[in-house]
């Protein structure tokens, strides 16, 4: 009876004890996977429901921009309001678009971390944006899949579960609006930017966890509301199984409560451990900061409100000499100076009172006291910072006594630099002035000598003079002028010039030399080079008769070209341009590896052209210095054997355009040229006179064109074609006449000065005109000027107007009723300048030796023009034409006064005319160079009496 009693107990145990646990481990599973799918698929719907805000948020974001660029910027720059990147500190300025943006965006940034975070970025930023580049993967992959695909954003989901961002990116891509502002704005990484490219990237972040607890409330609630249902079911079954389980029920709630309290041991025993851990790590801490304080140079000392020091860095002592133990708990007015250490206390009170900062957050420079007594200098920085109630001073102390004594060292070495510089310039000018001065003597004398009758044997040896003195004056101004460069004094001065009268005058001085050597010079000038510029025309001068007297001087035969063009082109008035002056020989050519060293200073290629050419080596290193400061440049191109070239561009302002007319009716010009390599160019420059040209190499082509085609309007003859002798049967003479039977037009023989003067003692017939080499083109154009304008009347002589300037003569010694004043101390200078005079046929010569004279000579009788010395004893020449300006009658005002000084340092010029003289001649004084300063001011003077 018992055991049938006891066997159905153990059933119901098994049942109370199991069922309850299967129904609830089923209960809790199928709970689980419920709310599982429910989260995962809440988890998706929310990132898409982000991503789509994110999109709509950044588009807005983009529209406003394009709102602002479209509507508020045309309106702001109608008021006159600055559109600039720095408009917060400046007034009357608004943002650029994107600088707009960017700060729109860290504004949005800046508040709640938990909202949207909006960001551009690029990688190619402005320069003063310091965070306008990609900071981290995410940025970098953005841009580079931007800029494959513009179109479709990108975006990634970053962090734990839970904690996870969104970070979505859409292309910032120029609109049409953007794209001048982009590409003209100062310091724009990239100025060729165009309609939707990619210019950076428009990132929006914001965090999921509104989404997240949102979806975890909802969840807990169907969580509770399961539970409360499952727990309803247990309940019913419990009731039912109530009786057999409440011993059971009574020994589990005995194992709970053993349980509950193991974890409440073990929680505090957790809780135990990480104290002393967060304790150590504190000490750990508190060591780390204390060892980079104290290894900290400056001296870093913090103070209470009441001025006491309470924490010190090891760096006092070398700096103020105190241990921090012997700082502690003292008032820091012990190691100031003065005022400070009488008002520092009441400086501290005051800011507690009132707010009134004095020193902190200014770093400011002081003198302290150190524990010796000495003083030194301090560069030092206050902060403060406040715990609770409690506020302390932190001072940032550092030594400058170093510095200031370096800045004293450097402001020494400064002035003695430049009181060498100064001393240095004076030097040279008046060594410029005293060698010159000797020199005009010396020039001046030889060219009235070889004006003059001289034997043949005299006229050598005053040539040989003369090419001496020259030698000497170009090897002496190449050293002024490299001294110039050194002392900072060369310097070049704009003004308005005919370019062609330099030019021309500059191949002048080079002829005779070029002849001597039998090489022909020859100047192409293109149809679009203007006829006057505004540029240095001395400086021009110099670095061209540099260049065409080196490829003369290392050419032993052939020619020497200069070509004239212009790089920039429309060509008018008052515009910009980039004239090219290019020298091409047949010389003997330049190694590549000593091309780069032939622009320094005292460099020729070796040694031995040294010695066989002569030469200081400065000229190409003093032309590259003239080209720079005419804002231009040199180069060559040259290979051994194959001649060079060498090149000059120079910056200048267009005053007149060219002057080659336009032909109605075109000549045709047959030419036989004797130098192969030059027919090209002198082809070539037909053509761009607006002439026909056919070139023949030979007699026998010569004739048979003119058998062919005798209507040429104009035949052009080199004169070494024919034999030197003119009657020999192979000479000019015979030419003439085998031309004669197929045509009368008129014929031009171009050759040198000796040929041309042999050709004039023989009878060539009509309709001849003989000219020297080279070939002006100033008389060139005077002839197809007159072509054009008789053209009609079919004059049949030429005027002999068209020769003029292709022989420069002087004029005759005819006396002029015009008196000048010439003021000059020196001797020897006076005899030369009134020889040139004389011999321009200016007789009326008063002569003053200083300007006490000068000055009373202008008073007592009327002269044309002043020729004005500057260094004279007593009265210089700036003395005196200030005071002639100061004397009332209006003549004096008018009276042109032209300096003569062998002062040509950088400024001498400008100081005469600011003591109000008109003209400016260097020493030594040429005779052509005077004869054009007199033409000049005469005339002037005579439309002011007119």
């Amino acid at each position: 009876m018992t055991t049938q009693t006891q066997a159905p107990l153990r059933g119901d145990g098994f049942i109370s004890r199991y069922v309850v646990y299967i129904l609830s481990f089923l209960l809790l599973i199928g709970s689980g996977m419920v709310f599982w799918y429910s989260y995962q698929k809440n988890h998706s719907i929310n990132q898409e429901i982000a991503v789509y805000e994110a999109s709509q948020f950044a588009g807005s974001v983009s529209r406003f921009r394009t709102f602002y660029s479209e509507h508020f910027v045309p309106r702001a720059k109608e008021s006159g309001l600055e559109i600039t990147h720095d408009y917060l500190h400046r007034k009357n300025a608004l943002p650029l678009p994107a600088t707009m943006m960017l700060d729109f965006a860290k504004f949005l940034s800046e508040g709640n971390p938990s909202e949207y975070q909006v960001r551009f970025y690029s990688d190619k930023p402005f320069p003063w944006r310091k965070d306008g580049g990609a900071r981290d993967d995410f940025e970098h992959w953005a841009l580079k899949e931007l800029r494959k695909n513009p179109e479709q954003a990108v975006w990634r989901f970053e962090g734990e579960q839970g904690e996870q961002r969104l970070r979505y990116a859409r292309a910032d891509r120029l609109s049409e609006s953007c794209v001048g502002c982009h590409n003209s704005y100062p310091n724009t990484p990239k100025n060729d930017w165009k309609v939707g490219d990619v210019r950076g990237v428009l990132e929006v972040s914001r965090p999921l966890s509104g989404f997240e607890n949102a979806t975890k409330q909802a969840m807990m609630e169907s969580f509770l509301m399961l539970l409360g249902l499952g727990l309803a079911m247990l309940s019913v079954l419990m009731l039912a199984l109530r009786g057999l389980r409440g011993l059971r029920g009574s020994l589990k709630s005995t194992q709970a409560s053993e349980a509950a309290a193991r974890l409440a041991n073990h929680k505090l025993m957790l809780g135990i451990e990480e104290r002393e851990r967060l304790a150590e790590d504190l000490k750990a801490s508190q060591i780390k900061t204390r060892t980079i304080v104290d290894s900290v140079l400056d001296a870093i000392v913090v103070i209470n409100s009441k001025g006491i020091i309470v924490e010190t860095n090891q760096s006092v002592l070398p700096i103020l000499g105190y241990t921090p133990e012997e700082l502690l708990g003292k008032n820091i007015s012990m190691v100031m100076e003065g005022d400070h250490r009488r008002e520092h206390d009441h400086y501290i009170q005051r800011y507690l009172q009132t707010g009134e900062q004095h020193i902190i957050g200014s770093p400011r420079q002081l003198t302290v006291k150190r524990k010796d007594g000495s003083l030194i200098p301090i560069d030092l920085s206050v902060n403060e910072a406040r715990f609770g109630d409690n506020l302390v001073f932190t001072g940032i102390i550092r030594d400058i006594s170093l510095r200031l004594h370096a800045q004293q060292e450097l402001a020494q070495a400064r002035d003695a630099a430049l009181e060498s510089a100064r001393l240095k310039s004076e030097f040279l000018a008046n060594m410029s002035h005293e060698i010159r001065t000797p020199m005009n003597g010396v020039i001046g004398m030889t060219e009235l000598l070889l004006d003059s009758k001289l034997t043949q044997e005299q006229h050598d040896q005053v040539h040989t003079v003369q090419q001496s003195a020259e030698s000497l004056l170009r090897i002496i101004n190449d050293i002024l002028d490299f001294s110039k460069i050194e002392a900072g004094k060369l310097s070049v001065t704009a003004t308005s010039f005919e370019l062609l009268p330099m030019i021309e005058g500059a191949m002048d001085l080079l002829v005779e030399n070029a002849h001597a050597k039998g090489i022909e010079l020859a100047l192409l000038i293109e149809r679009d080079v203007p006829a006057a510029i505004v540029s240095d025309p001395l400086r021009l001068r110099q670095i061209l008769l540099n260049l065409l007297s080196n490829a003369i001087k290392f050419t032993a035969r052939g020619h020497v070209v200069l070509k004239i063009s212009v790089q920039t082109a429309p060509v008018e008035i008052g515009a910009q341009a980039v004239l090219c002056f290019e020298v091409m020989d047949t010389g003997c050519g330049i190694p590549e590896e000593a091309q780069a060293k032939l622009f320094t200073a005292f460099s020729q290629v070796d040694g031995s052209v040294t010695r066989q050419h002569g030469g200081t080596g400065l000229g190409l290193a003093i032309s590259r210095q003239l080209a720079q400061l005419m804002g231009g440049e040199v180069g060559l191109v040259s290979q051994v054997g194959g001649g060079s070239n060498f090149w000059v561009s120079i910056s200048v302002a267009i005053s007149k355009l060219s002057q080659i007319p336009v032909l109605q009716s075109v000549p045709a010009v047959l030419v036989w040229g004797a130098k192969p390599l030059l027919n090209p160019y002198y082809e070539a420059q037909l053509h761009q006179w607006g002439l026909e040209p056919v070139m023949v190499d030979s007699f026998n082509s010569l004739l048979l064109t003119l058998e062919t085609n005798p209507l040429f309007d104009l035949i052009v003859l080199d004169a070494d074609v024919a034999y030197h002798k003119p009657e020999h049967p192979l000479g000019m003479v015979a030419v003439m006449q085998a031309v004669r039977e197929h045509t009368q037009a008129w014929v031009v023989i171009y050759g040198t000065g000796r040929q041309v003067a042999t050709l004039e003692t023989v009878r060539l017939g009509r309709r001849v005109q003989l000219v020297t080499k080279p070939i002006k083109h100033s008389s060139v154009l005077r002839y197809l000027a007159q072509w054009q304008a008789k053209l009609d009347a079919n004059a049949e002589t030429m005027s002999n107007d068209a020769d003029a300037g292709l022989v420069t003569t002087l004029p005759t010694s005819e006396v002029v009723p015009i008196r000048i004043l010439l003021t000059e101390d020196h001797l020897v200078n006076q005899k030369v300048a009134l020889a040139m005079l004389k011999k321009l046929g200016y007789t009326h010569v008063d002569c003053a030796i200083n300007g006490e004279e000068a000055l009373q000579a202008v008073q007592q009788q009327r002269y044309a023009v002043v020729l004005m010395d500057c260094q004279m004893p007593g009265m210089d020449g700036y003395e005196a034409t200030r005071q002639i300006r100061k004397l009332e009658d209006a003549c004096y005002q008018e009276l042109p006064i032209v300096a003569l000084t062998a002062h040509t340092m950088k400024g001498d010029d400008q100081k005469c005319y600011e003591a109000g003289m008109n003209d400016y001649l260097s020493k030594p004084v040429r005779l052509e160079e005077l004869q054009q300063k007199l033409e000049k001011w005469l005339k002037v003077q005579h439309k002011q009496a007119a």
